[in-house]
């Protein structure tokens, strides 16, 4: 349960332009805070966005610095007026997690299981909006960012045990990270580098954009890739070549299971999994 809901009231700029009737009215602001942890590694970092960019640095200390550049757009002053008292940056600080994600009265969210409901589809909105999230984190902390239009995501120099990234319409950059990996990505690239390989099994997804990954020469796994327009590349040696079926269940009615074959790629002693999957895009798999 979350213990604790901050509000933020830190107005560092406003910006109101109105050159002309025609020209959209603009309100930013730059908001700031900083959080303490009692345990970074045990601490999990939720940012889920949905219109702009994710910027995440990691750092040897145990105190979060949050950055939210908030921006309204609107034809009117009216309407730009009615945009800044809707749209909102919440926070909400548990016992071994932070939430961070936009809030207004046509947006539903669940804190608990993490996820939207856009249940009052009727809204109609009479301005844009933009909030850009860049945060300093304890490099140990536990990440999970998602953003969905006009943004992009941008990890580097973490050492968790897990990172989870998911992005609809921009790029996924994760840059000198660790630990067991979940990415997604629709419309843009992923490019990743780790300092240290996973040790545990790992997922990468693309449907529209190549994936280009880097890996520790000391590298030990078995990948597994599927695609139905791209290609794989490696500059690893590989060991072997063989085929994973997957059992899985059927719905056509016609029969009880259907059979998945999957190429998979062994490198070094296949120590541990990586899945990589995209629809039109390539996958690069290179050394560092």
């Amino acid at each position: 349960m979350m213990k604790q809901a901050i509000t933020l009231l830190s107005l560092t700029l406003v910006m109101c332009t109105q050159k002309s009737p025609a020209q959209k009215k603009e309100f930013t602001e730059v908001i700031k805070k900083e959080l303490e942890l009692d345990n970074p590694s045990k601490s999990e970092m939720i940012i889920k966005n949905v219109f702009g960019s994710i910027s995440v640095e990691g750092y040897a200390g145990s105190t979060v610095f949050i950055e939210v550049k908030r921006s309204i757009h609107a034809k009117t002053l009216e309407n730009l007026e009615l945009g800044k008292s809707e749209l909102q940056v919440k926070i909400l600080q548990g016992p071994d997690r932070i939430l961070i994600r936009p809030d207004a009265p046509y947006i539903e969210f669940d804190d608990e299981k993490l996820k939207y409901r856009w249940c009052n589809n009727s809204y109609e909105l009479t301005y844009e909006h933009n909030l850009n999230i860049t945060v300093k984190v304890p490099k140990t902390m536990l990440l999970d960012v998602s953003t969905v239009n006009e943004g992009e995501i941008h990890v580097k120099n973490t050492k968790s045990n897990y990172l989870t990234a998911s992005n609809i319409n921009g790029g996924i950059t994760l840059t000198q990270i660790t630990g067991k990996t979940k990415v997604n990505c629709i419309n843009g690239p992923v490019t990743i580098s780790y300092a240290d390989n996973p040790k545990e099994p790992s997922e990468y997804y693309s449907l529209n954009g190549d994936i280009n990954i880097s890996y520790q020469e000391a590298l030990s796994a078995n990948i597994t890739f599927k695609s139905m327009n791209g290609e794989m590349f490696t500059d690893f040696d590989i060991n072997k070549q063989y085929m994973l079926t997957n059992k899985l269940p059927s719905y056509s009615g016609k029969a009880r299971y259907k059979f998945e074959a999957k190429p998979v790629v062994q490198i070094g002693d296949g120590s541990v999994d990586f899945d990589f999957e995209t629809l039109n895009g390539n996958v690069y798999i290179k050394k560092i």
